[in-house]
């Protein structure tokens, strides 16, 4: 079912940058991480992980806004709801990957990120 309808057009190219982003997501977080990385300086990881996720929200809703969807908040919270479960999941994961931790600060800094993205996604998409 979602084969036949990702072969249309239309809907291939509207969710194509989002299936990509959300696959580097999942390769950002299964890396293993030697310690010392410049990624672990400072805020820099919060930024990353909230810059990656405001992407990713961005990214749906405009893939449901181009596929027909209403910018309506029963879509907003089901982004908040799916991005936000991906993150967790994602911060889970990493428990089990060497150098990795899971972090309820970088939960946190997803979950703004996702915020953030919705917003954003709404703003520009109004000014179209």
């Amino acid at each position: 079912m979602i084969t036949e309808w990702l072969k249309q057009e239309k809907n291939f190219f509207a969710w194509m940058p989002t299936i990509i982003w959300g696959t580097m997501v999942l390769l950002f977080s299964v890396l293993p991480m030697k310690s010392g990385l410049p990624l672990t300086v400072g805020y820099f990881d919060k930024m990353a992980h909230f810059f990656e996720y405001t992407l990713l929200s961005f990214l749906v809703l405009r893939g449901i806004y181009r596929t027909g969807g209403g910018l309506t908040l029963q879509n907003m919270l089901l982004i908040l709801i799916l991005a936000g479960g991906y993150g967790i999941l994602m911060e889970l994961v990493q428990q089990f990957v060497p150098g990795r931790q899971a972090s309820v600060a970088d939960v946190i800094a997803n979950v703004a990120g996702i915020v953030f993205g919705i917003i954003l996604g709404r703003v520009i998409i109004w000014q179209r």
